[in-house]
C-alpha cells in the first residue's frame, strides 16, 4: 500500500504553514504514531512523501541506495507535478547541480572543494571571527527595551560568516537573505522573482571572481582544479547559490531555537550560571526542535517498504521530517518530547545533520557560531526573559527550514 493523504489536514503542518511556538511538535510526533510516511503537497504543487520514521529507521533510510539525490530527476519530478496541477514548472535554483542534489560519483567531486575550506582546523581559525562579530552584534542591541535576536543576532551572523568565507560584499548580503527566505516559502509568486535574482547576482559577481580572482571560497571553486576536474560553470552557481541559502538559514533558525527553549524552560538563568555547559545546551536543542523541518527531496528509484502498510512507489518524491526522528521516544527515553538542557548525552546523537553521503557539510561550522551566540548572549544578557510567551512566537512557513520569525526577549530581565 502506499502512502495516502490523511484526513487529519493537521499533517499538511509537516511542510511548515502557519505555526506558533511549539505546535508543530505535536503534529510531526503525531505523524510519526500514526504511520511511517504522509502524502503532503508543497504550496508549489509539488507532491511530497514525508516520512516520518523514529531515530534509527530515519538513520537507515537516509543510506538506501534506492533513494536518489540526481538534480535532473528530482527536478524532473517537481515538473512534472506542477504541469499536472496546471501551473507554470519553474524549479528553484536550489535544485541544481550542487553535492546536495547529486549522487556519487558526482557528489564527491562537487563536494570536496567545500569540504576543504572546513575542515576542522579552518573552522576553528574562524573562531576569533565569529566571537568577534557576535559580541559587535550584541553591542548594537538596546538592553533597555525588548529585542528581536533574530534579526539582530541569529541571522547577521552566519550570514557575515558565510558572505565572507564566499567573498560577497557585506552590502550585498542583506539582499541575499531576502532572496533565500522567499526562496524557501516554495511560494511561487515569492519563490521565482528571488530565485532568478539571486541566480543573476551570482552568476555576475562568479565572473567578476573568474577576472579578478581572490581569497575567497568563490574564487576558488572558479578557478582551482578538484583533483584534476574543475567544476563547470553551472556547477559553480549552483554550489554558490546552496551555501548561501545553506549556510546561514538553519544556523540563524539553531540560535534562535536554542534561546527560544531556553526562554520558554525557564532554563535561561541556570544555563547563563554555567555556560560550560552550552555545548551539550546546543545538541539538545538541536535535537528538540532541529533548525532544518525536513531533509529535502530524494526521488524513489525502486518501491521501499517503510512498515507493513506503507510503500514509497518508484518515482516519488520523499523527505525525512527530522522533528520525528530527533523525538522518538524509543531512542531518546520517555521525556523525548521535552527540551532538556542538561540531558545526558545519549548513546546515539541527533539527526539533525543528516547521515550517510549528504551529512552537512557544515555542520562542525554551524554548531560553532550556535555555541558562540548562545553563551555570548547568555553572558552578556543571564537575566532575560520572553518579552512575548514563546507559544505565542511565529514560526517561519519554510517546507525546509524550521525556526522563528523573530524571537523578542526584555534583555534585562
Amino acid at each position: 500500500m502506499t502512502t495516502t493523504r490523511h484526513e487529519n489536514l493537521e499533517h499538511a503542518l509537516l511542510l511548515g504553514g502557519e505555526l506558533h511556538g511549539y505546535r508543530h511538535h505535536e503534529v510531526e510526533d503525531a505523524a510519526r504514531r500514526a504511520g511511517a510516511a504522509h502524502l503532503t503537497v508543497q504550496p508549489n504543487h509539488v507532491r511530497v512523501h514525508v516520512a516520518t520514521l523514529g531515530l534509527e529507521a530515519a538513520r537507515t533510510f537516509l543510506t538506501d541506495e534506492r533513494l536518489s539525490k540526481d538534480a535532473l530527476g528530482v527536478a524532473g519530478a517537481m515538473r512534472q507535478h506542477m504541469v499536472e496541477a496546471g501551473v507554470e514548472p519553474n524549479v528553484s535554483a536550489i535544485i541544481g547541480g550542487s553535492m546536495i542534489n547529486a549522487d556519487p560519483p558526482d557528489h564527491a567531486r562537487l563536494r570536496r572543494p567545500v569540504a576543504a575550506a572546513l575542515t576542522p582546523r579552518r573552522v576553528e581559525a574562524l573562531r576569533d571571527s565569529v566571537t568577534a562579530i557576535t559580541r559587535g552584534l550584541l553591542d548594537g542591541l538596546d538592553p533597555s527595551r525588548p529585542a528581536d535576536v533574530v534579526a539582530g543576532l541569529a541571522l547577521p551572523l552566519p550570514l557575515t560568516v558565510i558572505c565572507e568565507l564566499l567573498g560577497v560584499p557585506g552590502e550585498d548580503q542583506a539582499m541575499l537573505a531576502a532572496w533565500s527566505s522567499a526562496m524557501m516559502t516554495e511560494v511561487p509568486e515569492q519563490q521565482r522573482p528571488a530565485s532568478e535574482a539571486m541566480v543573476g547576482y551570482l552568476a555576475a559577481l562568479i565572473e567578476q571572481k573568474r577576472a579578478e580572482p581572490d581569497d575567497a571560497l568563490l574564487s576558488a571553486l572558479v578557478h582551482v582544479d578538484v583533483e584534476g576536474d574543475r567544476l563547470a560553470p553551472d556547477e559553480v552557481l549552483t554550489t554558490a547559490v546552496l551555501m548561501i541559502a545553506a549556510g546561514h538559514e538553519t544556523t540563524t533558525a539553531g540560535i534562535g531555537n536554542t534561546l527560544a527553549a531556553l526562554l520558554h524552560t525557564g532554563q535561561w538563568s541556570a544555563v547563563a550560571a554555567n555556560p560550560d555547559a552550552v555545548p551539550d545546551v546546543v545538541r539538545e536543542s538541536l535535537r528538540f526542535d532541529p533548525p532544518t523541518r525536513n531533509i529535502p527531496h530524494y526521488l524513489v528509484r525502486e518501491p521501499i517498504d517503510l512498515d507493513d502498510h506503507v510503500t514509497l512507489p518508484a518515482g516519488a518524491l520523499t523527505m525525512v521530517n527530522l522533528g520525528a526522528a530527533n523525538r522518538d521516544p524509543e531512542a531518546f527515553g520517555p521525556d523525548a518530547h521535552r527540551f532538556v538542557p542538561f540531558r545526558p548525552r545519549p548513546a546515539r546523537s541527533h539527526l539533525t545533520f543528516g547521515n550517510g553521503w549528504h551529512r552537512c557539510v557544515g555542520s562542525a561550522l554551524a554548531t560553532m557560531e550556535i555555541e558562540i551566540a548562545v553563551r555570548e548572549t547568555l553572558v552578556r544578557f543571564p537575566d532575560a526573559v520572553a518579552a512575548i510567551p514563546v507559544d505565542r512566537m511565529v514560526r517561519n512557513p519554510h517546507v525546509v527550514i524550521n525556526g522563528f520569525t523573530r524571537v523578542d526577549i526584555v534583555l534585562g530581565g
